[in-house]
């Protein structure tokens, strides 16, 4: 009985992977930075409006890690090697922080603009604010970002 669950729960997990890492982004804004926190606004990319409040979150958290937040202590990105390379080292570390994870790290999310759906450049701003720096720990903790010093 357990065999066939656990068969329709990955499934169905695969199709929210994969969308995920296709999630497309381009970064606006930074507006603050408090205590680890970095607010800033995204422009997302995203054909269905049921996902797209998980689709900016997984975005914002995609953004301090592979792109930085100008303005910020975190102005560079927390990984320095791409997104590919990293998922295919740490295959299991990256299917658990894209499935489920990520909303560890995104302390707010809010949708500034009305939904439009991608194509012809179309997108919907949002304001997001990541812990990054537990992101970062995490990630060292991990040792997918290795760290400096003692």
């Amino acid at each position: 009985m357990k065999n066939p669950i656990l068969i329709i729960c990955i499934l169905l997990l695969f199709p929210i992977l994969g969308k995920a890492q296709m999630v497309e982004y381009r970064y606006a804004e930074t507006v603050s930075e408090i205590q680890g926190d970095v607010t800033f606004r995204l422009f997302v990319f995203c054909d269905s409006k049921k996902m797209l409040d998980s689709t900016a979150c997984l975005a914002g958290v995609r953004c301090v890690m592979f792109n930085g937040i100008p303005g910020t202590k975190f102005s560079k990105p927390l990984l320095n090697d791409g997104e590919k390379t990293l998922m295919s080292k740490f295959p299991g570390y990256f299917k658990d922080l894209y499935g489920t994870r990520y909303t560890d790290y995104v302390k707010d999310c809010v949708m500034l603009s009305k939904f439009k759906k991608s194509g012809q450049g179309k997108s919907t701003l949002f304001e997001i604010t990541v812990k990054a720096f537990d992101l970062r720990k995490d990630l060292e903790k991990n040792h997918i970002k290795t760290t400096f010093g003692i």
